[in-house]
């Protein structure tokens, strides 16, 4: 008795495992055909896609696209380090419709915006 009682509820754990695996969503950044280049910056909630069109270290020209791929954002931003390291896409958490934020808890404006 003791043998099928445990039994049955090592059945029902596994029952409840492989229910819960297959209702869990696996999360896949989406990507911009158009623009390879382009990083998904967000959550399965939204985000934008952020690139890095051109690159003259320590300026930057980067441009800010919504999700089906027009333009939100671009232009010139500034960004330097002590130790010289580059702005890379991977660097930047978000975006929220006026400055980016990177991974140093720091923030990037536009010129015309700061001057605010």
């Amino acid at each position: 008795m003791l043998i099928a009682f445990l039994s049955s509820i090592g059945l029902l754990a596994i029952l409840v495992l492989f229910a819960v695996l297959l209702r869990m969503e696996r999360s896949v950044a989406p990507t911009l055909i158009a623009h390879p280049n382009a990083l998904w910056v967000g959550g399965e909630d939204g985000g934008v896609f952020v690139e890095i069109a051109k690159s003259e270290a320590p300026n930057y020209y980067v441009q800010v696209r919504h999700e089906n791929g027009d333009i939100w954002s671009e232009g010139w931003i500034r960004f330097g380090t002590k130790e010289g390291f580059p702005l890379s896409t991977a660097g930047i958490t978000g975006f929220d419709g006026e400055q980016l934020y990177l991974h140093t808890s720091t923030t990037i404006a536009p010129e015309k915006a700061r001057g605010r």
